[in-house]
């Protein structure tokens, strides 16, 4: 197995930089584990949801120290966010000597997803990463897999309440921190926004948009609650932002897209109505039309997660658990947090791997770091 840091180098440099300040883990009242501590005891300790974790004592010992392992990962549906996901994925399920692929449901809802985690699951897997379209919703199916001993982490958005393993991912609260602020940047006297999201049901959208509300303290004023299109990224993400346009007309200062394909569509709806350069547009992620737009200054503000390593960590965590047990393969991931400049709290078995905020200043640069590395997108 090669080591996880064959990559850091690469990584540090673009963290220096362009990476946000080191997002700290305060949603539900985490804190950040003190980097001398010694490791936390996983079994009889709380979850992140303050719950019993005494289940993970059949995760202690190496599930299976040798011999193939299968990882299995599934996104919360199917866009450019998730290409630079499987290209981290490839790289790591290669670095640990594993086979695996990712798959999305047929259907951007709670009931496709969970068919496609159970047919997963009858299929023996190693190891399962899924990002929970509901994270509430999911606790039993999670809780279901892992009773049968099979480790199951989450990524992107996380099902706290479940007995999942560990997340991996962005702290979602401090993302939508990093918009608000971006947000009292461009409008200093205030101003009026409506956003944009697939599903307030998702754990990642209630704790950015909620991030948001807090940065701006009531100086950014939203219009309504963000408009919901259940992840119709063709359909309804476009005839939200065009209802909102209709139903605001001038009011409106301000558009903030919650999911990576938010953005595209707020831009495509604003320019069909020449509105271009009359409001700001700050949106989450990277996607290629989204890059493209703030070069073109077409979008103000991006927050960027980082998916390549979301995937490419998940397999090494999946693959150390079996290997090692859950709570050295906790020390392994946090050696490699560390060079990252990433956080673990390893009492609530949370990773955050930290955000980018990308303005058209830096967007050139942005775009070299991500050529650098064969992505286009992020």
């Amino acid at each position: 197995m090669r080591t996880l840091s064959s990559l850091a180098g690469v990584f540090a440099a673009m963290a220096c930089a362009l990476v946000l300040p080191g997002c700290d883990p305060k949603q539900n009242g985490e804190t950040p584990p003190s980097a001398t501590s010694s490791p936390a005891a996983t079994t009889g300790t709380t979850s992140a949801n303050g719950g019993s974790t005494d289940y993970l004592e059949a995760f202690e010992k190496p599930r299976k120290p040798e011999g193939a392992l299968t990882i299995k990962v599934i996104t919360n549906g199917n866009s450019p966010f998730w290409d630079s996901m499987g290209k981290g994925l490839a790289v790591g399920l290669k670095e640990v000597g594993a086979k695996g692929d990712w798959n999305a449901p047929q259907q951007t809802d709670h009931a496709s997803q969970k068919t496609l985690f159970e047919q997963t699951l009858a299929a023996n897997p190693d190891g399962i990463a899924v990002s929970p379209i509901q994270a509430e919703a999911f606790v039993a199916v999670i809780d279901a897999a892992v009773d049968k001993k099979v480790p199951v982490i989450t990524f992107d958005s996380d099902s706290p309440s479940s007995k999942r393993l560990a997340y991996i991912g962005t702290n979602n609260y401090e993302a939508g921190r990093a918009a608000g602020e971006a947000a009292l940047k461009l409008f200093p006297n205030g101003g009026n926004f409506v956003a944009f999201v697939g599903n307030m049901s998702a754990e990642n959208a209630r704790q950015r948009y909620q991030g948001f509300l807090d940065a701006t303290q009531g100086k950014i004023q939203m219009l309504q609650e963000p408009y919901e299109d259940d992840k119709d990224a063709v359909g309804r993400a476009h005839s939200n932002v065009a209802d909102a346009i209709t139903r605001y007309g001038n009011k409106i200062n301000g558009f903030l897209g919650l999911y990576s394909y938010n953005g595209p569509a707020i831009v495509d709806e604003v320019e069909k109505a020449g509105l271009l350069g009359k409001v700001k547009i700050i949106c989450f992620d990277g996607e290629p039309r989204t890059l493209e737009n703030l070069r073109k200054r077409k979008v103000d503000v991006t927050v960027v997660q980082k998916p390549y390593e979301f995937g490419r960590l998940a397999a090494h965590l999946l693959s150390l658990i079996n290997r090692k047990g859950l709570s050295a393969a906790l020390d392994e991931l946090e050696k490699e947090a560390n060079k990252l400049g990433m956080k673990l709290d390893k009492q609530k078995r949370i990773l955050d791997t930290g955000v980018t905020v990308v303005t058209p200043e830096n967007a050139d640069a942005f775009l070299a770091e991500l050529k650098a590395r064969g992505l286009e997108s992020t």
